[in-house]
């Protein structure tokens, strides 16, 4: 076999293969070209994009510019002024320092870039298509730098066809921006999408950061940690104990004021975290660790997304001792404050709560009870007095009572032909067939009819909606808004219906008419946290499994009274149950004979 010839790559090709690993989508262009103005020095930065960045990137800062005589090799493949030796290396203070950025953005791509430093009269502007200078001319323009990229991926269609639609991509864009206005929080930023203001921050700190991107809301139940000891400093904010989300797109981790990947640090937090929250949900944190960079690896990774530490145990512990104290001052002190409001009850009140506390029913009054339970009918003047004092049910069923009753005087429907005796524990309806007791949970026998009948409607194309007063608006990170755009027709066809409402924002505005309202926001965040490595195919089943199951949630609970009337209601809808077990696999009825009852009491 004869061997291939070895190839020494030109420069147009392997500037391709580079961009390949820095040009991943138009968010990494504005990563790199944000941090590009962050060392040199900027304080004021502008990033606008056009089209999620395909048709236009726009970057402009006051940082220190670039000298004429220096600016045609910033688009030349590993330039950079920010390492000069392998001494460098060991000392990184700069966020990009590999020099392969703007060469590789300029190859696939149509670039302007446009520089002033302080003493020259009038600014440089380049213009390249494909990685070659096509002019060079003097403008007039403020002291920083101005970068354009334009038509990215117009030479490479096959690199383009692979990203996602333009509002996926400008989701990522705001992801990177949001992350470097969380690092610089005291940089004015300003972000522009499609010639509209997204975010505009002042500098004045980390907490004006988070309400802006976060709204008042989140950054009202926050915690400020500023631990500063054995050489490091941990800086940031953490959520309270008892707020809390369900999946960690909602944490960020910085180190030196670079964004990384959680790793060590989110590791620590977590399990600071642990002992306040359930499983599956986690905290909300945005925190910064200042280390010597001589302590910390940050060229590890191709894209920086990682670091290494060179004593990893020592950050954990220094992480999560942090974190931790701040989170136990701060239950201890919720707990101080609900004990002092307790013990200010008034004697009035808690008087009154004693006596309203029930007492044991006379054999008389057992009697009386039983002789009433018998009776199939109850009149309309006693149902009202009865829900005057007892909580209502499910709205769906009492709609579909109500519906249904016609006569002057509603009559009890019999189950299997017997006899309703009444209920126990508020809990179990006890019915009396010929001779055999029944027992039913209410609760698990009315998720039975809700899974089935909210199953049978999806099925059938025909899911009954009620709008619904108040639209549910949610508010989510870029990476979650991704995935609500894929899932938003399966939503909609599943009856919740959904539409977008702003940035990385969107609202709801009706559900399934058998599901509860109150709570849709935990469906969707359900779906997100169980599909966030699920592959396109199996969306719609992950979804529709989410939706049904939470239908069981409208359920008559246990303990909620129901009068005979409302019983008897309850149990006709029974006629066409064919599976015995809820749909968590608890059983719904429970039979006894007269037979099993006579052993009980020995009388056989």
């Amino acid at each position: 076999m004869k061997t291939k010839e070895i190839n020494v790559l030109p420069p147009a090709i392997f500037n391709l293969l580079a961009a390949g690993e820095v040009v991943e989508n138009p968010a990494s262009i504005v990563k790199e070209a944000v941090e590009n103005s962050l060392d040199a020095g900027a304080t004021q930065i502008e990033v606008a994009v056009e089209d999620g960045g395909f048709s236009e990137i726009r970057v402009i800062d006051n940082g220190v510019g670039c000298d004429e005589s220096q600016i045609e090799k910033v688009f030349l493949p590993h330039a950079t002024s920010k390492i000069s030796s392998k001494q460098d290396l060991e000392k990184i203070l700069t966020l990009g320092f590999r020099g392969e950025a703007l060469s590789s953005i300029a190859s696939v791509a149509k670039v302007e870039f446009l520089s002033r430093v302080a003493d020259a009269q009038l600014a440089t502007k380049v213009a390249l298509d494909a990685g070659k200078v096509i002019a060079k001319t003097k403008v007039a323009a403020n002291n920083g730098t101005q970068l354009v990229v334009s038509n990215l991926f117009y030479n490479v269609p096959a690199r383009r066809k692979f990203l996602g639609t333009m509002r996926a991509e400008e989701n990522n864009v705001t992801a990177v921006v949001q992350k470097l206005i969380l690092a610089n929080p005291n940089v004015c930023f300003k972000y522009l999408v499609d010639g509209e203001v997204v975010y505009s921050v002042d500098g004045s700190g980390l907490q004006n950061v988070i309400e802006v991107i976060y709204g008042k809301d989140i950054a009202g139940k926050l915690l400020e940690v500023n631990v500063n000891r054995g050489g490091l400093t941990l800086t940031g904010f953490i959520s309270k104990h008892d707020f809390s989300k369900r999946n960690r797109y909602w944490q960020h981790v910085f180190v030196n004021a670079r964004a990384v990947d959680g790793g060590t640090v989110a590791s620590a937090v977590n399990d600071a975290f642990s002992n306040y929250l359930m499983v599956g949900n986690f905290s909300f944190f945005v925190l910064d660790l200042k280390i010597d960079e001589t302590n910390v690896d940050v060229n590890v990774h191709p894209r920086k997304a990682q670091v290494k530490f060179e004593d990893e145990r020592m950050i954990y512990d220094f992480v999560k001792a942090s974190v931790g104290e701040s989170i136990d001052k701060s239950f201890s002190s919720s707990i101080n404050e609900e004990a002092t409001e307790a013990s200010f009850v008034p004697f009035a009140i808690e008087q009154k709560v004693q006596q309203s506390a029930p007492t044991v029913e006379t054999a008389d009054n057992v009697l009386t009870f039983l002789q009433k339970a018998g009776k199939l009918g109850v009149k309309k003047e006693q149902k009202a007095q009865d829900d005057g004092k007892h909580q209502k049910v499910n709205p769906y069923y009492e709609c579909k009572r109500k519906v249904e009753a016609k006569q002057e005087e509603i009559k009890t429907p019999e189950l299997f032909d017997g006899k309703i005796l009444g209920t126990i524990f508020d809990t179990y309806v006890l019915v009396q067939r010929s001779e055999s007791l029944y027992i039913l949970d209410q609760h698990a026998a009315h998720e039975r009819l809700l899974f089935d009948e909210l199953t049978k409607q999806i099925d059938s194309g025909n899911v009954i909606t009620q709008p619904m007063l108040e639209p549910v608006i949610l508010t989510l990170s870029p990476v979650e808004m991704n995935r609500v755009l894929e899932i938003a027709p399966i939503l909609n066809k599943m009856g919740i219906e959904c539409e977008i409402f702003g940035k990385n924002t969107f609202r709801i505005t009706a559900v399934p008419m058998i599901i509860s309202v109150h709570g849709v926001e935990t469906i969707i965040l359900n779906i997100l946290a169980e599909t966030r490595t699920a592959p396109p195919s199996k969306l719609s089943d992950i979804v529709r499994e989410k939706i049904i199951t939470q239908c069981c949630r409208a359920a008559i609970k246990a303990g909620q009274h129901l009068t005979q009337e409302q019983i008897g209601g309850f149990l006709a809808q029974f006629s066409g149950l064919k599976t015995p077990l809820c749909p968590h696999g608890r059983p719904v009825v429970l039979q006894l004979d007269k037979k099993q009852i006579e052993r009980m009491f020995a009388r056989k």
